[in-house]
């Protein structure tokens, strides 16, 4: 930080390795007991600088404790991250242009990341599975219920096979979903797509 001549010094201002509490209050106490700044560089084994500063900022620390870092101010206010969550929670499959744009602001893709990252919304391929009807999903669970009591006996009986299905389209750009970890196989978070004999080939 640059630092005008002649001006306010930070409390935070230091080089090396912080002093503990402790330390500062024997140069603190020393400086009282009317011993010069010198000496007692000699006898802590400081540099002259480091007790002249120590001496300079004790005005300005609690109990000889460093003043809090106030850190990077934000980019944001509240009221922003409240609207960025409730788009991507009604939203979930926009993408983060769409967010900035919805919302108003013009964070970057990181700062938005590390705000949904704070409530466990990260953004995640969207799951694929086949569009059911629902006469299909009906005879799927029908199909079940009549076998959920079978034993090893019942299921001996059949044998399972391997599925590969290519798809015309297949390659197509996929899917992004902000959403937390459980919300994997909600309706909402999946891709959805069309099996036809014209489009897939099961091998």
């Amino acid at each position: 930080m640059i630092r005008t001549p002649l001006g306010p010094r930070s409390g935070n201002a230091r080089r090396g390795p912080e002093l503990t509490p402790y330390a500062r209050g024997r140069i603190v106490g020393a400086a009282r007991a009317g011993i010069s700044p010198a000496q007692i560089a000699r006898d802590e084994n400081r540099s002259y600088s480091t007790i002249t500063s120590t001496l300079e900022l004790d005005l300005q620390r609690d109990e000889g404790e460093s003043k809090p870092r106030s850190g990077r101010p934000k980019l944001y206010t509240d009221r922003d991250e409240r609207k960025i969550l409730r788009q991507v929670r009604l939203y979930p499959k926009c993408t983060y242009e769409d967010v900035r744009r919805a919302c108003v602001v013009t964070l970057c893709d990181t700062t938005l990341k590390t705000i949904l990252k704070k409530h466990g919304i990260s953004n995640w391929r969207a799951k694929q599975r086949p569009e059911l009807t629902e006469e299909v999903a009906a005879k799927r669970l029908a199909w079940c219920l009549v076998r959920k009591n079978w034993g090893v006996d019942e299921w001996v009986k059949y044998m399972w096979s391997d599925e590969c299905s290519a798809e015309r389209g297949s390659g197509k750009k996929r899917t992004w979903v902000f959403r937390t970890p459980p919300q994997k196989w909600n309706k909402e978070m999946i891709d959805t797509y069309k099996k036809g004999k014209d489009i897939s080939v099961m091998v």
